[in-house]
Parts: C-alpha cells; sequence; structure tokens
C-alpha cells in the first residue's frame, strides 16, 4: 500500500511557483502579446501575489527570458525525445526536419517571436534575446550533426542546417500573416535537403546509423 506523501517542502513550494510564474509568462505572451504582457498580469495568470511574483523575478525582462529559455529548452528536449523513440528506419532526415517544424509550430515560438520583435526597439531586451536565439541556432547545429555525421561530409552541410533553420523560422512568421501556408515551406525544405546531398544521402529517407 502506497504510504500518503507528507508535505510538501519549502524547496518544491518553491519550484512549484516558479514553474507556474514561467507557464503563465509564456501563456500570456502568446494570448496578449509583448506589451500587453505586464508581471501583474503574469501573477494573476499564475494564481500567485505580486509580492511573490517580484521575489522571484523584480523585472518584466527576467520573468519573460527566464519563461522562454525553460520552454524551449523543453520542446528542444521533446524533439530529441521524439526522434530517439523512432524505429530506426524512421530515423531519417525528412523525419528530423519535420521534428524541428513541431518546435517553431508551437506556442512556445509564437512567445519567443514576440521578444524578437520587441527586441528590436527595446536595448535591455535585445542583448539577452539575441545571445538566447544564438544559444537555439547553435543547438539545433549540434543536434543535426550528432544525429547526421554524414552531412560533415556534405559540402556546407553546416550551412544546410542554418538554411532550414532560417526557412522554419520564416514560416512560422508567414504562417501567422496569413501570407502562404507553413507546410509549403516545409516541404520545399525537405526536397532542397534531397537535391543538396544526393551523393552522400541518396534517399531523404536513408536512416542514419549509429
Amino acid at each position: 500500500m502506497a504510504q500518503a506523501r507528507g508535505p510538501r517542502t519549502q524547496t518544491e513550494r518553491r519550484d512549484e511557483t516558479r514553474r507556474a510564474l514561467l507557464d503563465a509568462t509564456v501563456e500570456s505572451l502568446c494570448a496578449v502579446g509583448y506589451a500587453r504582457t505586464t508581471t501583474g498580469e503574469v501573477a494573476r495568470r499564475a494564481g500567485v501575489s505580486r509580492g511573490a511574483q517580484l521575489r522571484y523575478f523584480p523585472t518584466k525582462v527576467d520573468l519573460v527570458v527566464a519563461a522562454v529559455e525553460r520552454a524551449f529548452a523543453l520542446q528542444e528536449r521533446r524533439f530529441r525525445e521524439r526522434f530517439d523513440t523512432l524505429p530506426a528506419e524512421q530515423r531519417t532526415l525528412a523525419r528530423a526536419v519535420d521534428e524541428l517544424w513541431a518546435v517553431f509550430d508551437s506556442p512556445v515560438y509564437a512567445a519567443i517571436l514576440e521578444l524578437i520583435v520587441a527586441a528590436r526597439t527595446d536595448p535591455s531586451l535585445r542583448e539577452v534575446v539575441h545571445a538566447f536565439t544564438a544559444g537555439f541556432h547553435r543547438s539545433v547545429n549540434d543536434t543535426f550533426a550528432e544525429l547526421f555525421p554524414e552531412l560533415a561530409d556534405v559540402p556546407n552541410g553546416d550551412r544546410l542546417v542554418g538554411f532550414a533553420f532560417a526557412v522554419m523560422q520564416g514560416a512560422a512568421i508567414s504562417g501567422y500573416s496569413g501570407f502562404d501556408d507553413p507546410a509549403n515551406a516545409v516541404t520545399f525544405t525537405r526536397q532542397l535537403t534531397a537535391i543538396a546531398t544526393p551523393k552522400y544521402l541518396p534517399h531523404l529517407g536513408t536512416p542514419f546509423r549509429h
């Protein structure tokens, strides 16, 4: 018979409050945008007091940056977990492009787009947003290099991954603007990747090997 769990520790309560604030921040960025996301609005959505919110995150910039960093870290981990649990024959470059798109086509990326736009005119936000997006780009490059070491033998293979990243980002923006169906960009990226790597990856569906 399972034992009844005792009261939460102070550390557990702090962690729970912090997670609630960060989740509420992403929710607010997606729902009302960066300009209308205030520390008070986040506290309300998280169900915590303003005083508690200020103890964890004294400024709005502190709050939104921590929220998006956490959310994207979770998305990156899910990308790897989804890919690693696929049968070996499905671990293809095409599938990796699809899984990368799943990161961009998510509420989390809607939140980071809000920050990217706001950073253009907000110097206090610009530095941290640039550092964060550069780190995410490096993470994508490192992940693809690990999953597909064959790309190292492809001329400009590293640029191919960078191109896929840029197209996915542009597709996400196009989707919000109503300019084009983002699915078209995903299909185009898969096709271009196949054309760019015919010698080393004759078929886009060729699975990578450990």
